[in-house]
């Protein structure tokens, strides 16, 4: 894999400036989210924003050494990476001291000072690695047993721990990822619609089978059906962006922050955004993240090799599908899913791996050029569709 030319003045900036932007907000709207909390129940009002402050930096520090390095490099790296998610991952189920427990369920590892969730690096780690395995091994997907399968079974390797550490949601956005990933590479639509059937097949038995899974589906298919049953925090979220109106109440005024709002600073960050900058700052905030998607599928068209194509295409859809599910369920119309908001939520891991993968991205801008365009149009998608599911070998 040879890198081209890094060109520095190829460097995306609206979509730097885009990032920037959101990771101000970003920090204002989580420092009045969680100044009530901090002063409350920690040390002082700062408490939560100069934690979030000091990831910040170092997000962007490592962002800024990702950009430098030619990503050729980092796929390259990524079986290790790879293979190191799978095992912090696994170290979750080992009943060691680094283990932490949360809510019921056992998602972090701490060293020392360090927390951090495996999830959050796991799924950048599956994503560097299918770039390049669907790369090499582009020709083999034709196959469903022999190539395709293997491709799944890299998916679910990562995918199965996390689902078993009660982390549904976060499971199901890993695939979803994948799935679009293996779409970029022109796998079968055939093979992806059998797949997909049985994967929302296995979710929902998952799901029947897990009493706090169960109870979540139960309690959205009850407010779709009845507008007045909703979850505690679906109500207080609606409430946030009933008062906030069309302008707001201005930002840090917020009154949900007051243990109205659960996890306000976290999972429900939007809802806070919504009642201080109002509909026009909700809206404001998710057309930076469409003007994200729009120039991360601009660089992955650019992008120098189909590596790039496929890197970039994933970390653009991993981020933008995370900010509009977290929309979503603020607004009710997805089920509570405790996924965070990118560069808004509070969480150190979440912020830093998707920093570093903002640094992937404007590298493969600096490499890319509009003479690559490497995408395929309507006559490959059409061919796609007409293919059989399984191959003849006769």
């Amino acid at each position: 894999m040879k890198s081209q030319s890094i060109n520095i003045l190829r460097i995306d900036f609206i979509l730097l400036l885009c990032v920037l932007v959101l990771i101000i907000l970003g920090a204002a709207i989580m420092y009045s989210a969680s100044s009530y909390k901090g002063e409350t129940q920690k040390s002082s009002s700062e408490y939560f924003l100069s934690r979030h402050l000091v990831r910040v930096v170092v997000g962007v520090a490592i962002m800024i050494i990702v950009a430098a390095i030619p990503y050729q490099v980092w796929l390259g790296l990524s079986p290790i990476f790879y293979v190191v998610s799978l095992f912090m991952l696994v170290l979750l189920f080992t009943g060691s001291p680094f283990s932490v427990a949360a809510n019921g369920s056992v998602r972090w590892l701490r060293f020392g000072p360090i927390a951090f969730q495996p999830s959050d690096f796991a799924r950048y780690a599956l994503i560097l690695l299918l770039a390049r395995v669907l790369k090499e091994r582009g020709e083999e997907l034709e196959d469903f047993w022999r190539g395709y399968a293997k491709m799944l079974l890299l998916v679910g390797v990562i995918v199965v721990p996390i689902a078993l550490e009660r982390d549904l949601s976060t499971a199901m956005m890993i695939t979803i990822i994948a799935f679009v990933m293996f779409f970029f590479a022109q796998v079968k639509l055939s093979y992806l619609m059998v797949t997909a059937s049985s994967f929302m097949s296995i979710t929902l038995a998952y799901v029947l089978t897990s009493e706090y899974q169960r109870q979540r589906l139960i309690s959205f298919i009850n407010q779709l059906l009845e507008s007045q049953t909703f979850p505690y925090q679906v109500k207080q979220s609606l409430i946030s962006f009933a008062q906030g109106g069309l302008l707001g109440r201005g930002l840090g005024n917020s009154l949900q922050k007051y243990e109205f709002l659960p996890e306000a600073h976290k999972d429900f960050i939007f809802s806070i955004l919504g009642e201080e900058l109002g509909f026009i700052g909700a809206v404001f905030v998710l057309g930076l993240f469409m003007l994200f998607i729009y120039r991360g599928v601009r660089i992955a068209r650019n992008a120098p090799d189909y590596y790039g194509v496929l890197l970039a295409g994933g970390i653009t859809v991993c981020i933008g599908t995370y900010a509009m599910f977290n929309a979503g369920v603020a607004v009710a119309l997805l089920p509570t899913t405790g996924l965070p908001m990118p560069f808004f939520s509070f969480g150190g891991s979440s912020l830093v791996s998707h920093l570093a993968a903002i640094g992937l991205l404007i590298n493969i801008s600096m490499q890319g050029h509009q003479n690559y365009a490497n995408y395929f149009g309507w006559p490959a998608l059409q061919d796609r569709l007409n293919r059989p599911i399984f191959k003849d070998k006769r």
